[in-house]
């Protein structure tokens, strides 16, 4: 067989609930890697919040094995832990950003950089604080911009609850769409990325420097930023727990979700 490249959301897909890998899901993929395909974890995460998953698959700091952070603004080489592929917003984007989000009376907003997140002018809410966690950043609670000069912006993320995200997403002003890619990254997030970064893109850049045809490209993903690399990859994967109308982009649902090993018994299904 032809060796592919299998690339995972993280959140809602490669790991359950309780943010582990589960272990069929987990024994499925160290048996591929070692038959040479290759893995990359691709999430809106930053590097230090996927390390733990990178050192549970044998792939932290190995050569030649790559990983997709910040919904594709930051493609890092595992090995030197070097980016070799970055896009980052203006300080005046994430300025624009940050205030539509007030605007709009979004329930907290963040700017996030490499190694922190900061909020301007209000406390972090219980959803802002799930981000940070999960990637594993340094909170930053400031009351002006000042911050902004030095830093490399990866992207505006809003928190609020998920009817709420709903609701403003809809209200947000076209020209935005012009100057950000604006995704849902789960049902209480919404992020403003540098218009030229996104997963998909990530994956197209990262296969063509694994010299990897697009068709032998296997991705899996749950939420709306997952779909610009669903319209890139040869064979697209939707989480069974994914809603609706990402399932209608897929090629193909899991057999099961991701508290059930949803990756580990398709990918043994699909390898045998």
């Amino acid at each position: 067989m032809k060796k592919k490249l299998i690339v995972t959301d993280i959140d809602g897909t490669l790991v359950n609930d309780q943010k582990e890998i589960m272990p069929e899901t987990k024994h499925e993929l160290k048996k591929l890697i070692a038959q040479g395909h290759r893995v990359v974890l691709c999430s809106g995460r930053s590097i230090n919040g996927l390390k733990d998953y990178l050192m549970t698959l044998g792939l932290w700091a190995m050569p030649d094995e790559y990983a997709i952070t910040f919904n594709g603004g930051n493609v890092f080489d595992l090995a030197t832990m070097k980016s070799i592929d970055a896009h980052y917003l203006s300080a005046d984007q994430a300025i624009e950003a940050d205030q539509l989000a007030k605007q709009l009376r979004v329930g907290d907003t963040l700017v996030a950089a490499s190694q922190k997140s900061y909020a301007v002018s209000s406390q972090m809410n219980a959803q802002a604080l799930e981000d940070i966690r999960d990637s594993q950043l340094v909170p930053v609670e400031t009351d002006n911009y000042d911050f902004l000069e030095g830093e490399n912006i990866q992207k505006c993320l809003w928190t609020d609850e998920p009817d709420r995200i709903t609701t403003v997403a809809k209200q947000i002003p076209a020209k935005y769409f012009d100057e950000f890619q604006i995704v849902r990254s789960g049902p209480i997030f919404l992020e403003f990325l540098p218009q030229d970064s996104s997963k998909g893109n990530a994956v197209h850049h990262l296969a063509q420097r694994l010299n990897v045809d697009l068709k032998d490209v296997i991705v899996f993903g749950d939420e709306e930023n997952d779909l610009s690399m669903f319209k890139v990859a040869g064979t697209a994967v939707a989480m069974r727990n994914a809603r609706d109308e990402i399932k209608e982009y897929a090629d193909q649902i899991t057999v099961a979700d991701h508290n059930h090993d949803g990756i580990g018994k398709t990918l043994k299904l699909m390898f045998e």
